[in-house]
């Protein structure tokens, strides 16, 4: 017996609206996670987005070398909430 079924007997559950719940509750963790990094990154820099910072660049306002680590880390972050985006459309309705 997998994890699952054992959990959603002892909660006297049915084992797919477990699995869509606790699915559903991961991909929004998640989310809430990464969106706080974003954010976080986005302050330091004065920016909501990959693109702001990129326009920054762009226009001089910040030096490549001052914001490197954080461009490539929010440029994974945002790419990352898109993947969680789509997997959280992806779950089918109760």
């Amino acid at each position: 017996m997998e994890v699952i079924d054992e959990v959603a007997s002892a909660l006297k559950m049915d084992r797919d609206v477990l699995a869509r719940s606790s699915l559903k509750a991961f991909l929004e963790r998640e989310l809430r996670c990464i969106e706080a990094e974003i954010f976080e990154i986005g302050s330091k820099h004065g920016v909501r987005s990959i693109f702001e910072l990129d326009d920054k660049l762009k226009k001089g306002e910040v030096r490549e070398e001052d914001i490197l680590d954080d461009f490539q880390e929010l440029d994974y972050l945002e790419s990352r909430r898109d993947e969680i985006l789509a997997a959280m459309k992806s779950l089918p309705l109760q």
